[in-house]
C-alpha cells in the first residue's frame, strides 16, 4: 500500500491547515501581540477552531464548543492544544484583534499568489 504523506485519506481540515505555514502565523502575532493575555487558547487554536466551525456549518458557538468537546479523540488532527468552551470562543472572538487574521489572510495571499496567477493563465 502506498504511503503517501499527500493529502489523499486526510479530513479536508487537515489539508487545509497543512497549508497554513507556522512562520505567517507567529509573524502575524508577534507583530500584534496577540497571544499575550492568553495562557491557553492562542491564535492559531482559534483560527483552526474558527476553520472548523466555518467547515462544519456550525451556527453558533455554544453547538461549535460542544461539537469540538464531544469529538475531542477524534479530531485531535487539528492539532490544538487546547479544546474550548463557548465562553472561551467568545472572549477570544470579542477580545482578540482582527488584524492578526488580516495579516494572516495577507501573508497566505502572497506567498500562494502564483497559483491564482497560473489558473488565470490556464483559461
Amino acid at each position: 500500500m502506498n504511503k503517501s504523506t499527500h493529502f489523499s485519506g486526510q479530513p479536508i481540515i487537515k489539508q487545509l491547515l497543512k497549508l497554513l505555514p507556522n512562520g505567517i502565523i507567529s509573524r502575524a502575532v508577534r507583530e500584534h501581540d496577540n497571544d499575550r493575555y492568553y495562557k491557553r487558547f492562542k491564535t492559531y487554536d482559534h483560527l483552526a477552531t474558527m476553520l472548523y466551525a466555518t467547515l462544519s456549518g456550525v451556527s453558533s458557538l455554544r453547538e461549535l464548543s460542544t461539537i469540538v468537546l464531544a469529538c475531542e479523540g477524534r479530531i485531535g488532527h487539528l492539532n490544538l492544544r487546547y479544546f474550548p468552551k463557548g465562553s472561551t470562543l467568545s472572549d477570544a472572538n470579542k477580545n482578540r484583534s482582527s488584524e492578526v487574521f488580516a495579516n494572516i489572510y495577507y501573508g497566505l495571499f502572497d506567498k500562494y499568489r502564483s497559483f491564482s496567477s497560473d489558473s488565470n493563465n490556464l483559461k
